[in-house]
């Protein structure tokens, strides 16, 4: 059964108003699905919804009344064909961008609140506290080790080759930078990751940071090495804790800006 609507229920609906409908109407671009003989009433179904749609998308896209009238009335289904599919293209791409644009604002936003959350916390190699964790997920980024700007550049597409035999859609990541360094000799003691916030089950690339409670503080980038030695010799004095691996987390304050929150794991929650 079809769902009718009177010509200001659907102006409301597309987001248009109802003299662009009388208008479509006198021009025949968009004729109403019935009207009432008696009183005159213009009235519309789904199936014009979805061309108004078409028509306000291709009118953002200024193009013009009589060439949308073309496309409608046109015989050519394979002309159609080719133009909607052309359109959902142009959709698709506009999607990307303002995915795009919406991620760069959360890390402007991000940044402002970590500006703001880190004023009245100390950057200090000797200061530390601690805090229950959950499990984290996470993908080891194995072709990025050291810290700067560029490496930070380039994790989103270091991150996109580690995963070209995964399903990507099926992922989602918080893509602030974090480092993993073991404290023990090693060739390539430190190596980058991210933190999942949604991957399939049967994902090969996922290693688990366990929850439970964690040392942590916060430093500078010439605090960095020193801060980590004095975490790892205070989990051994204080908590009688050896620390296999130190976490650190790069928390941006500005465009060339950072600073680090380190953690170590003590003990399970």
């Amino acid at each position: 059964m079809n769902n009718y609507y009177s010509i200001g229920e659907t102006a409301k609906l597309a987001d248009t108003t109802i003299e662009t409908l009388r208008h479509y109407d006198r021009i025949h671009l968009l004729k109403p699905a019935k009207v009432d003989p008696s009183s005159g009433y213009r009235y519309y179904s789904d199936k014009e919804l979805i061309y108004l749609d078409v028509i306000n998308f291709c009118k953002k896209k200024n193009m013009p009344l009589h060439k949308i009238k073309d496309v409608f009335t046109n015989d050519n289904l394979d002309y159609i064909i080719n133009f909607l599919k052309t359109k959902d293209e142009e959709i698709e791409q506009e999607i990307k961008q303002l995915n795009k644009t919406k991620s760069q604002l959360k890390a402007l936003r991000k940044q402002y609140e970590n500006q703001a959350y880190l004023s009245d916390v100390p950057l200090s190699p000797t200061h530390f506290l601690t805090k229950a964790l959950g499990d984290r997920a996470i993908v080891k980024i194995h072709s990025l080790q050291k810290p700067n700007l560029e490496s930070f550049h380039q994790l989103q597409n270091a991150l996109n080759q580690q995963l070209e035999d995964e399903p990507r859609d099926a992922f989602a990541f918080d893509l602030r930078a974090n480092i993993m360094t073991t404290l023990e000799p090693s060739e390539n003691p430190s190596v980058f990751f991210v933190v999942c916030e949604k991957y399939p089950e049967q994902a090969g690339c996922i290693s688990i940071l366990p929850k439970g409670i964690y040392l942590y503080g916060y430093c500078s980038e010439e605090q960095r090495m020193v801060t980590m030695q004095n975490i790892a010799a205070y989990a051994k004095a204080e908590y009688n804790t050896e620390i296999p691996f130190v976490i650190q987390t790069v928390i941006f304050t500005g465009m060339f800006q950072w600073v680090y929150e380190i953690q170590v794991w003590l003990k399970s929650a």
